[in-house]
């Protein structure tokens, strides 16, 4: 990327999983990044280095978005509405992008226990695993697709609950959970699109190299920062993201990619996180 033409990077939706990839590319000064919002925030993404693009807020924004995906590389990390992803895709695909990456989530799995890798089964039962896979199948067509597990980095995770005192263990606590750092999960999107060629029309999970029950790094952390464990609470009461008993096997990817995580475990991620904090 350090030819004189601009590479352009496409961010619909600007999260933390797009503000990870702008972290993890910047700076470089061959890049060009744009990314889409629905309010007055353009003065936010440009303060990050971001251009915005104003949906809805302008007259022919569609057109304006076609211009700017055209021979770009196109990152899809907003959540499923039902209606949003058929009009992106509408007009991201007809401006013909070098690449494009959907973020999906391992909730498509929904109540589907055990070790999960690509060969593994999804929940088309679940409800809430059904609007993101109608979400999956829009994209699919033409893009990369990841489903990513519980996401942290310094700024936002487990560590960040516990400290605020909202955390509570789902049930005893012994129910499995993957995660990535999100500078992997960078790190993953941005050698994907890359590689676009190899990979497009695939879908893939990624996660870290060990999943672990809640207890085993909630004891971990609560160790290291020096607080008493948080209360139970039956698993009924908790976000359907954490009633999951899920091992995710990401060794394909890493494979197809031939990467290495920063963060292999929860153990070196989380003491980055707490060395940044």
């Amino acid at each position: 990327m350090s030819g004189v033409d601009k590479v352009k990077i496409v961010l619909l939706g600007v999260g933390q999983t797009a503000r990870a990839l702008v972290n993890f590319l910047a700076p470089d000064a061959a890049l060009e990044v744009w990314g889409t919002t629905r309010s007055g925030s353009g003065a936010v993404l440009s303060n990050l280095g971001i251009k915005p693009i104003l949906i809805g807020q302008q007259e022919l924004w569609q057109e304006s978005l076609a211009a700017v995906c055209r021979d770009a590389y196109v990152l899809v990390s907003f959540p499923p509405d039902g209606n949003s992803d058929q009009v992106f895709s509408d007009i991201v695909f007809a401006a013909q992008p070098r690449a494009v990456a959907y973020i999906s989530s391992t909730g498509v799995y929904g109540r589907t226990e055990g070790l999960i890798d690509e060969s593994s089964a999804v929940d088309e039962d679940d409800p809430r695993a059904s609007v993101r896979l109608n979400a999956e199948k829009i994209w699919a067509a033409k893009s990369i697709v990841l489903r990513a597990p519980g996401l942290y980095n310094a700024n936002s995770g487990l560590h960040r609950r516990l400290l605020s005192g909202s955390y509570r263990l789902p049930g005893n606590g012994l129910n499995y959970v993957s995660r990535i750092h999100l500078d992997d999960l960078a790190a993953i999107i941005a050698k994907a699109l890359f590689s676009q060629s190899l990979l497009s029309r695939q879908t893939y999970v990624v996660g870290d190299l060990k999943p672990t029950t809640h207890l085993e790094v909630v004891e971990w952390l609560c160790q290291k920062l020096s607080l008493p464990l948080p209360q139970a609470v039956p698993l009924s009461d908790v976000n359907p993201s954490l009633r999951g008993n899920r091992q995710i096997c990401a060794a394909k990817i890493l494979a197809d990619l031939d990467i290495e995580l920063a963060y292999p475990t929860y153990v070196e991620g989380f003491t980055q996180c707490l060395a940044s904090s």
